[in-house]
């Protein structure tokens, strides 16, 4: 039998509310934010036993606590830097590659362990419907667990790190500062990086140069020019599909308070903003194939990705409003885009790989 219980932030038991704490047999859902992120907020909770929650298989509840879908944000940067240093027969040491590749994944989990941590705490994934796994919310696992893995996670990356700067000296210095970067976002209470005007570029430093010229190193291989711009161009494409969502957000989350580089622009300059970016993104991957890929395929990319943005471009310039299912539409056909440039690179790696 459930219950409905609302609690203010200055409520003694508020916090062991949302982080599930306050019982072992039951689980609060939250169900209803008010005056998210301010001093007065309010959470109405539904309360249910534990037999009453519904709860998907088991492996569905591991992709969706441990958002497996978004690993690609990972393995496709480090697949591109592993065809690239397998064509150059470059490569040189395949077990430092497989810690490298391990401790990349751990860290990752880590990351998105952390951030649906916070982003439930500080009430985003309250407020926005489509934000963050769910799995906190459904009543799946707690935030208190959530937390308690993402330390985990972390502490295996770092073992894993351990040999590896053993190994490659160098390599203290990326992990040094992704470690900085990682702590500052992640363990900062208020206004961690997620929330502030430009701090998107903490993300593309971390999933762009400082990966692929990280793990290039960890293969044995010095880093260069090329893997540096190969991460600034992955950087870059993933940054779209930030602001992406960002956009698709962008009521919503301006409401409750949260600021990011797309709230604070508002919504016509946002839409500028979007189709720059991806125009800059065309750019920027057609100098990089120009460069490191060759002239055929940089030309033949661009051709197609530029016909393709057709219909995106579209649909961004003709929207009117940042309230109904347009924006739905626009996330849709831009995220379709980041697909479509995706499996054209996984193509092009695979003719390498096979030529």
């Amino acid at each position: 039998m459930s219950e409905l219980i609302t609690l203010s932030k200055k409520d003694a038991k508020f916090e062991s509310y949302l982080l599930g704490t306050f019982s072992k047999t039951h689980r609060a859902l939250p169900q209803q934010t008010l005056n998210v992120n301010s001093a007065s907020e309010l959470v109405t909770f539904r309360v249910l036993p534990l037999s009453e929650i519904a709860k998907p298989s088991l492996w569905a509840k591991l992709a969706q606590v441990y958002k497996v879908r978004t690993f690609l944000l990972i393995f496709l940067p480090l697949f591109l830097i592993l065809t690239k240093n397998i064509d150059d027969h470059t490569m040189q040491d395949p077990v430092t590659t497989a810690i490298a590749t391990i401790g990349v994944l751990l860290a990752f989990i880590s990351i998105n362990l952390r951030n649906d941590y916070m982003d439930h705490m500080k009430g985003v994934d309250r407020v926005l419907e489509r934000s963050g796994s769910r799995a906190i919310q459904n009543g799946w696992i707690t935030a208190a667990q959530v937390k308690h893995l993402s330390s985990f996670f972390l502490f295996m990356a770092l073992v894993c790190a351990v040999p590896l700067v053993f190994a490659f000296p160098q390599l203290a210095g990326i992990f040094a500062v992704s470690l900085t970067v990682g702590l500052w976002a992640q363990f900062k209470k208020q206004n961690s990086f997620k929330y502030r005007i430009g701090g998107e570029f903490a993300l593309f430093v971390m999933l762009g140069p400082l990966l692929t010229v990280g793990f290039q190193i960890a293969m044995g291989v010095p880093g260069d020019v090329e893997a540096f711009w190969l991460g600034c161009v992955w950087g870059w494409l993933v940054l779209f599909v930030v602001h992406l969502r960002n956009f698709m957000n962008i009521f919503p989350s301006s409401q409750a308070g949260f600021t990011n580089t797309v709230n604070w622009l508002g919504f016509d300059k946002a839409r500028r903003l979007i189709a720059g970016w991806w125009i800059l993104f065309l750019i920027f991957n057609l100098v990089y194939h120009l460069n490191y890929a060759g002239f055929y395929w940089g030309v033949y990319l661009t051709v197609v990705l530029a016909f393709a943005s057709v219909g995106f471009v579209y649909k961004l310039k003709n929207i009117s409003s940042p309230v109904g299912s347009e924006m739905r539409k626009v996330f849709r056909s831009g995220f379709y885009l980041f697909l479509i440039a995706i499996g054209m690179w996984v193509f092009e790696c695979l003719w390498y790989l096979l030529r």
